[in-house]
């Protein structure tokens, strides 16, 4: 046999796909280049089997801890590397800095057990039916991580923040919350817990009102400014959108038509109804 990509690995990226079909690739990748085969590295080839047992996933367009999450519960694991951090089968997965040159930034990496029956293993990853962390499903608190903290963020954003949507409840993300327990009279713990949550989901509106504007002006596409575009830009971000300025102009039009794309929505450059909803978004015309 050729050189490929471990069994099991396929599963997983074909679990990957099923899930998120319309994710960015550009960061993918397992056959390692030419400075891969200068050392020691599972994206190199297996002399005896001629199996990779690494694969590098781009976090664009998926729930990239959510992968993390799969992948440490699965017995053919060795370790996953995602955003300096590093979950390792020697420490019990329990999650480490890691200090390698590559932060692992722009893609998650899985490598696998070199044993055969591990690396051939057809056994499910669970991706494409976990169910994501949603925000209320746990108490948050400062060293927290997963979906719900991307979630928690993402709200903070609309409300004016400007935290990095990574998932990680870090320095960043605790200052802010004690900021908004205090403005609401609650106990600035940067604990969040039920009050918190019910509190956040009431101070984030619909979509930013704006005096004076007719019935149906809730669509937004180039040309228009005010409150409505800003949070657009906050919510797909400035690696899409550029700076939050609240003027709609083809940076935003190319940030929203990547997110369209990514979820399968029609691409047209234009935040209406259908976008709107898909950013969780209720909008009454």
């Amino acid at each position: 046999m050729g050189v490929h990509l471990a069994p099991t690995l396929r599963v997983l990226r074909d679990e990957i796909d099923t899930r998120w079909p319309r994710r960015d690739r550009r960061s993918d990748g397992w056959l390692g280049d030419a400075s891969h085969q200068a050392r020691h590295s599972d994206h190199n080839p297996d002399p005896d089997d001629r199996s990779v047992n690494a694969v590098d996933v781009d976090v664009d367009g998926i729930d990239p801890l959510l992968v993390v999450r799969q992948a440490v519960a699965h017995p053919a694991t060795q370790y996953v590397i995602y955003n300096r951090m590093i979950w390792s089968r020697t420490r019990d997965f329990r999650a480490a800095r890691y200090t390698g040159s590559n932060p692992h930034d722009k893609h998650v990496h899985v490598s696998v057990s070199h044993q055969r029956a591990l690396e051939d293993s057809r056994r499910p990853w669970g991706v494409a039916a976990a169910t994501a962390a949603r925000l209320g499903d746990r108490v948050l608190r400062p060293g927290s991580r997963g979906g719900d903290v991307r979630e928690l963020q993402t709200l903070a954003n609309g409300l004016g923040a400007r935290l990095t949507v990574d998932g990680v409840f870090g320095p960043a993300t605790t200052a802010w919350v004690r900021s908004f327990q205090s403005a609401r009279d609650l106990t600035p713990d940067a604990v969040v817990g039920t009050r918190t949550v019910a509190a956040l989901r009431r101070g984030v509106p619909p979509a930013p009102a704006h005096s004076g504007r007719a019935a149906g002006s809730r669509t937004v596409r180039v040309g228009r400014v005010g409150g409505d575009v800003a949070f657009v830009q906050r919510f797909i971000g400035v690696g899409r959108c550029g700076p939050v300025t609240g003027r709609f102009g083809p940076a935003t039009e190319a940030g929203v038509r990547w997110y369209q794309e990514m979820r399968g929505l029609a691409v047209d450059g234009v935040v209406g109804a259908a976008t709107w909803a898909a950013m969780g978004v209720r909008v009454t015309y």
